[in-house]
């Protein structure tokens, strides 16, 4: 319960630092299933984020990501909003005793914008995501954690800009967005609590920019949220 509260006043202190500057990228939610059989099925409700993934065979899942983050001052005078879906592959299997490992690889689309000023100030810019995502974990009727080092690769298209002054831009990375593609290396525990077909989920970790070129970005990966299996390997009770 203590890593939980924990984990909880993380994610408060991370949203409430969000984009307090004018922040290009995000990292959402991971979605990290440890499939236990063919045909499990699990969805994840988590803070600005949606995910649902399946597992088709033995050893091949996909999944399917949303996320949606809106962010607006104290003085309404400056909004920034992003927004994405990714879709995923991979490859899972697990030992006797529920020790999980797991890959998956996709891609996905995203949007941020930022309005401030009375709307004088504009940036708009669409971005292509790909993403490799290792994971391990232990899984149980009761309690489920795995740690996954994800690696995410984002590269912007030329945004739409108006209202900043070059200073700005400059100051904030926003006219070379596009210029290169941005990497990031961002390793993250996960840790589930409650009984068969519903958890309690709560994530944390960092995201580490390994590309030189500069973008104002969030360092934080959180969130806390339920997730539901639809499967038949707790019935037995192991």
């Amino acid at each position: 319960m203590k890593t939980v509260v924990f984990l909880a006043v993380c994610l408060v202190t991370c949203s409430m630092s969000l984009y307090s500057c004018r922040t290009v990228y995000a990292p959402n939610a991971l979605n990290v299933p440890l499939f236990q059989e063919k045909g499990e099925l699990k969805a994840t409700i988590a803070t600005n984020n949606l995910q649902v993934a399946t597992a088709v065979t033995e050893h091949i899942g996909i999944m399917v990501n949303g996320y949606l983050n809106a962010y607006t001052s104290d003085d309404k005078d400056f909004k920034n909003n992003g927004k994405g879906a990714e879709i995923g592959i991979g490859y899972f299997g697990h030992s006797a005793n529920r020790i999980t490992y797991e890959t998956y690889a996709g891609a996905g689309l995203y949007n941020v914008k930022m309005k401030e000023s009375n709307k004088a100030k504009t940036f708009d810019s669409d971005a292509v995501k790909y993403f490799v995502q290792p994971a391990v974990g232990w899984v149980t009727q009761y309690f489920e954690i795995a740690a996954s080092p994800r690696l995410s690769v984002i590269k912007y298209s030329a945004p739409d800009i108006t209202g900043y002054t070059v200073q700005e831009q400059a100051s904030n990375y926003l006219n070379i967005v596009d210029q290169k593609a941005h990497a990031f290396l961002e390793p993250t525990l996960i840790v589930r609590g409650g009984y068969r077909f519903v958890k309690l989920q709560a994530q944390y970790g960092h995201s580490f920019k390994l590309s030189k070129n500069d973008i104002n970005y969030d360092d934080g990966v959180g969130s806390i949220g339920l997730i539901f299996d639809i499967a038949s390997w707790y019935k037995t009770g192991k």
